[in-house]
């Protein structure tokens, strides 16, 4: 039998040859919607289906112009096809979906909806129109070229080690070795390599950071923080809510992960841990997961049959289809994502896999992203498609964890199994402080907009000082300042961080209740995934069976359950 492959859904207002790269192509269409007569509910129904198609077609447009840039980051060619893409089709229709949005929203049928379906939908529409100001477009544009080139700049970094040469990703698989010189010299030749550049993205980041202020300025808003606050759709928590949760990180996970530090620090018989001696596993094993990229991908799809046959199936009709760029490669942007095809109706995965454990994380962690595009296909209103990130991590870093079970696909070796369970336990903890610095970061930087780049990087420090679990920086503060711009978040995605802290938890949450009634804790993970955007975030966490909460009570319960999982692989 032919394997699988993944159909493109069949276009149902629009022609399948139109050309939508064609300005004069798109903007006919725009035009002939705003024309559109709306005399029913139904007829506003229809309306909204034949806008969301439209623009699923122009996202899915953008979408492939960006894969092919990250996959080949050094062409310069590619980068200006998406930037060109971006500038001259898909900005230029912004203005236009505002009106339809606007069309929408003023129709006097729209009262006649049903309310338990569009609810919802109004208010993502009344706080889309709200924020949209035209004169933001030209400095979204050029924040887009600019942050563009963060991945080229670090993509095409490399050292020379031994006689070979070595991406920084690849660079990065040395911090495995058991010999502590190894770790040590690879991880100064990274750093090293980073500081070369270190000015330059200094700069880049300068050139981004007076880009996005006065969009802020041109919506009323005092500051880009609070902006892109409200931009992201964050109604279920405030600013101060995050503070709270950066206050009960600091309080309750950093000493915890202090203290597995400490043992660490005994097990490998260190005076002091260091930046080399994080990942390195103490009793000299070390997990080589796959050799090559089928094995890799295989075994995952493997282990998502497993916990559900549905998502293995969905995985491997992507492998059958080319939505797979797994492997790590000169020229290739850094990172991984799951970036949704709408008008295909699936994703495309890309990372940068070097034969690591980590690997293992980022393809279940897309692959779960992955799900919830397959669960959201028979979408038709596109804001009900995309879910909000806090959402969307919820997805995959649930799927993190409820994979643990059949690790042994990758780890055959029971004590190795225990091993990858047990990094894996400890990842979704010890990354917690990380990402408050990340945010503070991020909150500081935009609420103190006039400070230098030197007193950017003294922040920095700072705050590696502040959710410091263990690590000694000593003799390092070079490379302590400038650790911030080996996160591409950050530079490209600003504000983009703090809702994996909040999905961590909830992924805890629904592991925790899969500990207790697998069957019943899959049940309430595919329904959620099956909302996407159509019910406010904190009944999505409800619908997953979960709360929505980051107080240090609910950290600290959370804490708890982790322990008892960990006394459970003790060796």
């Amino acid at each position: 039998m032919p394997e699988e492959l993944i159909k493109k859904q069949p276009r149902k207002f629009f022609p399948e040859k139109l050309d939508f790269s064609v300005w004069d192509n798109v903007e006919q269409e725009l035009k002939k919607l705003m024309s559109f007569r709306i005399d029913s509910a139904k007829d506003l129904e229809t309306f909204l289906e034949r806008f969301s198609e439209l623009y699923m077609i122009l996202q899915e447009q953008l979408a492939w112009r960006y894969i092919k840039m990250t996959c080949k980051a050094d062409d310069e060619k590619l980068r200006k096809e998406y930037s060109n893409f971006y500038a001259n089709i898909f900005s230029k229709a912004e203005p236009y979906r505002i009106k339809l949005m606007k069309k929408y929203y003023v129709s006097p049928y729209r009262e006649k909806l049903d309310k338990s379906r569009y609810s919802h939908l109004d208010k993502l529409v009344a706080n889309r129109i709200e924020l949209f100001r035209e004169k933001n477009l030209p400095l979204e544009i050029k924040e887009k070229e600019l942050s563009s080139k963060y991945g080229s700049i670090i993509g095409s970094l490399t050292a020379n080690y031994k006689g070979k040469e070595y991406t920084l990703k690849q660079l990065s698989k040395f911090q495995y070795e058991s010999d502590r010189s190894i770790r040590e010299e690879t991880w100064k030749l990274m750093m090293d390599k980073l500081s070369s550049v270190r000015d330059s993205l200094e700069t880049l980041f300068d050139e981004l950071k007076e880009i996005r202020i006065p969009q802020a300025t041109n919506a009323g808003f005092d500051n880009y923080r609070d902006y892109i606050h409200a931009k992201k759709q964050r109604f279920a928590y405030s600013v101060e809510d995050i503070f709270r949760f950066h206050k009960s990180v600091e309080n309750v996970v950093v000493p915890f992960v202090r203290e597995l530090n400490r043992e660490k620090q005994k097990k490998l018989n260190v005076n002091s841990l260091r930046p080399w001696d994080t990942v390195v596993e103490p009793s000299g094993r070390t997990l080589k997961p796959f050799e090559n990229v089928n094995e890799f991908v295989d075994k995952a799809i493997k282990i998502l049959s497993k916990v559900e046959p549905e998502f293995g199936a969905n995985l491997k009709k992507m492998k059958n289809s080319g939505l797979l760029d797994l492997e790590n490669r000169k020229g290739k942007a850094p990172g991984g994502y799951n970036y949704p095809l709408d008008e295909t109706g699936a994703p495309f995965i890309f990372m940068n896999a070097t034969g690591v454990p980590e690997n293992v994380r980022t393809i279940l962690h897309e692959s779960g992203h992955a799900m919830h595009s397959f669960a959201t296909v028979n979408e038709r209103i596109i804001l009900y498609k995309h879910t909000p990130h806090e959402a969307a991590e919820l997805a995959s870093m649930s799927m993190e964890l409820l994979t643990l079970d059949y690790l042994n696909e990758y780890y055959p070796d029971n004590e190795d199994l225990k091993l990858a369970k047990r990094k894996e336990l400890v990842g979704t903890i010890s990354f917690l402080p990380w990402c408050m610095i990340v945010d503070a970061f991020q909150q500081w930087i935009y609420t103190n907009p006039e400070h230098t780049s030197e007193e950017r990087d003294s922040y920095f420090a700072s705050l590696l000082d502040r959710f410091n679990t263990g690590v000694d920086w000593t003799g390092l503060e070079r490379e302590k300042r400038i650790r911030w711009l080996l996160q591409p978040h950050i530079m490209t995605s600003p504000f983009y961080y703090i809702e994996y802290g909040i999905a961590q938890l909830g992924a805890l949450a629904i592991y925790r209740n899969y500990r207790l009634n697998a069957q019943k804790a899959i049940e309430q993970y595919k329904n959620f995934l099956s909302l996407g955007h159509s019910k406010p975030l904190d009944e999505l966490y409800k619908t997953a069976g979960i709360s929505f909460d980051f107080s240090e009570e609910y950290i600290a319960e959370l804490l708890e359950f982790v322990k008892e999982e960990l006394n459970r692989l003790e060796y």
